[in-house]
């Protein structure tokens, strides 16, 4: 005869594994929700939106690395509004005074990795608003032993900001604008700050 008190044991030993079971598959909450869009900003037009973001922020950031391209190639890789491009282009040319000052201090920076997080997305006709917080990783020069006796792999920074696009006579979404959302402090190294740098020094 079976001793109850075994089968007590075994029974609750089943629940807390099936238990367990049950935790190891539930689903992991998503720390990110998905961009807010209005019903005019499909799909394809939240991913478009999200892609030129990114592609901007990250040619900026590697304006300031040791990889970084000319500004002319630099620019034209860029899809922005005729107005647009005169101002990327004149801060893209100030980032890479700025990288090089870096470079000058021993502060250079060997690549760069920008990742965009969209918080909003509003379509109204042919404009477009994207807010987003753009995330950036400057990497700098150091040699694995350095990072291993606990020098920082990279200078990290996260800055909100809302960017504003125009749909082209081709249908295609150029950027028309973007500002800073919060610049309580200092800005980011990726910013070309009009009050304490000049881009002609």
């Amino acid at each position: 005869m079976a001793d109850p008190g075994l089968s007590r044991i075994i029974a609750t030993g089943a629940t807390a594994t099936v238990a367990v079971l049950a935790l190891i598959h539930l689903p992991v909450p998503t720390e990110t929700p998905p961009p807010r869009t209005t019903p005019s900003a499909n799909t394809a037009d939240t991913t478009e939106l999200t892609r030129l973001a990114r592609s901007y922020l990250q040619q900026r950031a590697d304006m300031l690395t040791t990889a970084r391209p000319t500004v002319e190639a630099a620019s034209g890789r860029l899809r922005t509004t005729p107005a647009m491009a005169t101002r990327a282009r004149s801060e893209l040319a100030a980032l890479v005074k700025k990288g090089l000052r870096y470079e000058g201090i021993d502060i250079g920076y060997t690549k760069a990795r920008v990742d965009v997080q969209a918080t909003s997305v509003d379509v109204t006709g042919r404009m477009a608003t994207l807010r987003l917080t753009g995330h950036t990783r400057l990497y700098f020069a150091l040699t694995p032993q350095e990072v291993e006796d606990g020098s920082p792999e990279c200078e990290e920074s996260s800055l909100p900001r809302t960017m504003t696009f125009a749909r082209g006579a081709d249908g295609t979404w150029l950027l028309s604008s973007d500002r800073v959302d919060e610049a309580d402090g200092p800005l980011p190294t990726t910013e070309v700050d009009d009050a304490r740098f000049d881009p002609a020094a």
